[in-house]
C-alpha cells in the first residue's frame, strides 16, 4: 500500500514539473502554439504561425468533396460550390490564444486538456451564404417529391386508378447545417441527408369526374402559331401532360379538390423547340406566357382553334451592347421580369459573391410590390430599366395605354433612383411597334434588347443552360436572363466564372 502512495506521489511530482516546464516553455515561446494542442485532430504542438499554416494547407487545404447520401443516390459538395474557404488570420489567432487567454488558472486548464489530449480546434471557415443555400436548394429539388394524388392511367388504360404517392421533402435548414460543420472536416463516411416522409389523404370522388374530361379534352389535338411556325399538340403529347393536382376549392376554400390540369414544366419542354423557330424567323423574344394562355384555352374549354401568338419584331442594330473597342471583350448580363422575393435575392447574392455587375428590367408593378428587393437592386450597384408596368404584350394595347405602361413604370423606378433617372426600356417579349417606339422615346428612355436569349424560361439543365449562354458569347453580347427562375440561378455561377476564365468583362446596359 505504501509502495502504491509512493508511486502516485512520484507520478504526480513528474506530472506537475512536466506542466511546470511546459508552462515555462509556452511564456518563452509566445509565437508557438502550448504543448499537446491539436486542430481537426492533427498536432501541431510547439510550432509557430507559419508552420501551423502550412500544416493547414497541406493536410486540410485540398478541395476533398464532401459525399451526402441519400438511398443509393450521392451527391458531392466541393468547397468551390460553396464559396467555403479557410480563414488562416482568424485559426491561427484562435491557437495562439490557447493557453495564454484569461487568468492562469484558466490557462493551467487548457494546458492539461491539451496535455491528455482532449483540446481538438478546429479549423475556422467562411462560407457564402447565397452559395450554400443554392447547393441546398439544388440537392432538395432533386430529392424532393411532391405528395401524388391518385390519378388515372391517362397514357395506359383510363379506367385504371394509379394509387396517390407519399412526398418527400429534405429538411434544408439541417443540410445547411451540417454542410457548413463538414465542409472544413470531411468525415471519412458519407453523410445521410435529412428527410422527411409526406403522407396525405385524399378525396377521390372527383376521379370519376376527372376521367370524363380528360376524354372531353382529348378529343383533338391543340395547335398554335407565331412568326409563321406552327406547334401541335398531338393526342398522345396532351396524354403525356395531363396530371392531377389538388387545389384549393373554389365553393370553399377550406376544402381541397383533386382538378385535372397540364404538367407545366413538361409543356415548357416541349414549347423550347418550337420557340427556337419563332426566334430565329422573328428574331424576338418568344412570348412563353401567352402561349401557354392559349394552349391552356384551348385545353379547358374544349375549343380547337389555331391560335395566333403574337410576336415584336427587333433589330440587332438596336441592341446597346457593343465592344468597348479597347481591346478586352465585354458581355453585358441582363435580368427581366424581376424583382421578386425568391430567386431575385438569390440572384443578388450570386453577383455580389462574383463581383459582377448587371442590368435589371424591372415590372413596375413587381417594383411596388417588392419594394425592398428593388432597393437592394439599385444599392449594390446594377443598373435598372424599365420592362413595363404589368409584363403586357404592348402591340395589343392601345397607345393610350401603352404610354401609361411605360411612363407609370418610368416614375416608379426613378421614386427608388432618389435624384437620378432610369436610362433605358425593354419592351416584354421585344413586342414592339411604332406607337411604342414613340411612347418610349416619349418617356425620355432607349428602347434595348439583346443578342443572345438562352431561353432559360424553358428550365432547361444547368449545362444545358450554360452551354447556351457560354456558346453563344462573343464580345459586345447582351444575355437575356430572367431572376425568376431556379435554372437561371443554379447556373448562372457556372456562367460567371465560364465567361471570366474566356477573359470577359462584365457591363451595365444603361
Amino acid at each position: 500500500m505504501k509502495i502504491a502512495r509512493l508511486y502516485l506521489f512520484i507520478a504526480l511530482a513528474l506530472f506537475f514539473l512536466l506542466e511546470d516546464s511546459v508552462l515555462l516553455y509556452n511564456r518563452i515561446h509566445p509565437n508557438k502554439a502550448i504543448v499537446g494542442l491539436k486542430i481537426n485532430s492533427i498536432n501541431v504542438s510547439a510550432l509557430s504561425k507559419s508552420q501551423i499554416a502550412q500544416v493547414i494547407k497541406n493536410r486540410l487545404g485540398a478541395e476533398a468533396p464532401l459525399i451526402l447520401r441519400y438511398a443509393e443516390r450521392s451527391f458531392e459538395v466541393r468547397r468551390g460550390d460553396i464559396g467555403a474557404k479557410i480563414d488562416y488570420p482568424q485559426t491561427l489567432n484562435q491557437l495562439m490564444a490557447e493557453g495564454r487567454k484569461g487568468n492562469a488558472a484558466q490557462n493551467i486548464i487548457d494546458q492539461n486538456k491539451a496535455l491528455l489530449g482532449l483540446d481538438n480546434k478546429k479549423v475556422v471557415g467562411r462560407i457564402s451564404p447565397s452559395l450554400l443555400s443554392l447547393k441546398v436548394l439544388d440537392i432538395a429539388q432533386q430529392i424532393n417529391q411532391e405528395p401524388q394524388p391518385p390519378r388515372p392511367d391517362f397514357i395506359g388504360d383510363l379506367t385504371t386508378t394509379i394509387p396517390s404517392q407519399n412526398g418527400l421533402k429534405v429538411d434544408t435548414q439541417k443540410l445547411s447545417q451540417l454542410i457548413a460543420n463538414s465542409i472544413f472536416t470531411i468525415p471519412i463516411k458519407q453523410v445521410a441527408i435529412p428527410t422527411q416522409i409526406i403522407t396525405k389523404n385524399y378525396d377521390t370522388s372527383r376521379l370519376e369526374k376527372i376521367r370524363k374530361q380528360a376524354l372531353e379534352y382529348l378529343s383533338s389535338p391543340i395547335s398554335i402559331t407565331s412568326g409563321g411556325v406552327v406547334f401541335t399538340l398531338s393526342l398522345n403529347d396532351l396524354k403525356s401532360l395531363l396530371t392531377v393536382k389538388e387545389k384549393a376549392d373554389p365553393q370553399n376554400p377550406k376544402k381541397s379538390v383533386l382538378t385535372l390540369e397540364l404538367d407545366d414544366k413538361k409543356l415548357n419542354k416541349k414549347l423550347d423547340p418550337f420557340a427556337v423557330k419563332v426566334e430565329s424567323v422573328t428574331n424576338a423574344e418568344f412570348d412563353d406566357h401567352d402561349a401557354r394562355v392559349a394552349i391552356y384555352a384551348q385545353f379547358y374549354t374544349n375549343t380547337r382553334r389555331l391560335t395566333e401568338i403574337p410576336t415584336g419584331l427587333r433589330r440587332s442594330s438596336q441592341v446597346l451592347g457593343a465592344s468597348t473597342g479597347n481591346g478586352q471583350k465585354t458581355i453585358y448580363l441582363t435580368f427581366d421580369d424581376g424583382p421578386n422575393i425568391v430567386y431575385h435575392p438569390m440572384v443578388l447574392d450570386i453577383l455580389k459573391d462574383k463581383g459582377v455587375k448587371s442590368t435589371f428590367y424591372l415590372v413596375g408593378s413587381n417594383s411596388k410590390l417588392y419594394a425592398n428587393t428593388t432597393e437592394r437592386t439599385i444599392r449594390e450597384g446594377h443598373a435598372i430599366g424599365d420592362h413595363s408596368l404589368t409584363h403586357a404584350f404592348l402591340p395589343k394595347l392601345l397607345p393610350n395605354q401603352i404610354l401609361d405602361e411605360i411612363k407609370s413604370t418610368r416614375d416608379i423606378l426613378n421614386s427608388f433612383l432618389k435624384g437620378s433617372k432610369i436610362t433605358v426600356f425593354r419592351p416584354p417579349y421585344g413586342g414592339t411597334n411604332a406607337y411604342v417606339a414613340k411612347d418610349a422615346t416619349e418617356a425620355g428612355l432607349k428602347t434595348e434588347f439583346w443578342t443572345v436569349d438562352p431561353r432559360d424560361w424553358s428550365e432547361p439543365s444547368t449545362d444545358e443552360l450554360v452551354n447556351r449562354v457560354v456558346g453563344s458569347a462573343k464580345d459586345g453580347a447582351v444575355v437575356l436572363l430572367h431572376s425568376n427562375h431556379f435554372s437561371t440561378v443554379k447556373a448562372l455561377p457556372i456562367i460567371i466564372d465560364k465567361l471570366k476564365q474566356q477573359g470577359y468583362q462584365f457591363q451595365l446596359q444603361k
